[in-house]
């Protein structure tokens, strides 16, 4: 699923690529997409993008005067740019295509069968279920404010990063790493830490989002990311089960909870225990993953 790092760069890129370029087409290939009925999907053509924003996971793309589109890629969404003479949509897989006066087009895909990435259109205030959670990276969000943040309750840190009402853009992948760059287990409950590992993961949550949408911006080539091969290949663990720990080569472990897999350092992150997976706890084993040979 993209995450804030990939979001904030396709925002950028859609930014330079579209702003002001008036909409001539705009179609829907699949209905399911589009979550709202007022203003109505067509009422885009004719008008141009202004702005274009990010809330947590949600794009917003802003027309004149006061429209706005909401696009949410949940885990299979994609957008693309690309000629509009090329254009050809998938049968499946094509959800939406914008055409712009200057011969570009904007594209939205899904993969898979569970249809869950979505469109809206809104006038006015952000709707109620678009992310209200704290912007990690907005200069007001400061070590207080998330020291306030995590006292709200008591929960494993990796619930809490990725808790749409407390932090936004935050998910599974991104998770992992701050909490590796943090040295910090993912079970351990927010009640626990000290003022000092509060400070530490601050840090590392602010460090890794702005050192990651780097590497996505010097990584991805010109467009919208897409192939997040491209750059979450060199996560420190997300993704790497089995490997060796970049930081201290301990090998890499993982656990499942709720249909996610967590990925960790033992070392850097537990003082060399294994975490309970929850995949293998029912038998009693605590499996670790074996490094390749």
């Amino acid at each position: 699923m993209p995450e804030l790092p990939e979001l904030e760069v396709t925002r950028e890129r859609l930014a330079q690529a579209l702003t002001g370029l008036r909409i001539k087409t705009a179609t829907l290939h699949h209905a399911f997409v589009l979550r709202s009925v007022d203003p109505p999907f067509d009422s885009l053509v004719g008008n141009a993008f202004r702005a274009f924003d990010r809330r947590g996971k949600h794009l917003l793309f802003r027309t004149d005067p006061d429209t706005v589109m909401a696009v949410h890629l949940m885990l299979g969404g994609r957008l693309r740019l690309r000629p509009a003479e090329k254009f050809k949509p998938h049968r499946k897989r094509t959800l939406l295509s914008l055409a712009f006066e200057d011969g570009s087009l904007l594209e939205m895909t899904e993969a898979g069968t569970q249809r869950r990435a979505s469109v809206l259109l809104f006038r006015g205030a952000l709707p109620e279920h678009i992310d209200r959670g704290c912007e990690p990276l907005d200069d007001d969000f400061t070590e207080a404010r998330f020291a306030e943040l995590l006292a709200r309750g008591n929960h494993q840190i990796k619930t809490a990063l990725r808790d749409p009402s407390l932090l936004s853009g935050i998910g599974n992948a991104y998770s992992d790493e701050i909490l590796h760059a943090a040295r910090l287990s993912p079970v351990k409950l927010t009640s626990r830490l000290t003022d000092e590992e509060i400070a530490r993961l601050y840090h590392a949550l602010r460090d890794s989002l702005l050192d990651w949408i780097e590497r996505i911006r010097q990584a991805c080539p010109p467009g919208l990311p897409a192939s997040q091969d491209l750059w979450r290949r060199d996560m420190a663990v997300h993704g790497r089960p089995g490997q060796p720990c970049p930081a201290c080569g301990d090998t890499i472990q993982r656990i499942s909870f709720s249909g996610s897999e967590t990925h960790y350092c033992p070392t850097c992150q537990n003082e060399g225990r294994l975490l309970a997976d929850r995949r293998m706890s029912r038998f009693g084993i605590r499996r670790r993953e074996r490094a390749p040979e």
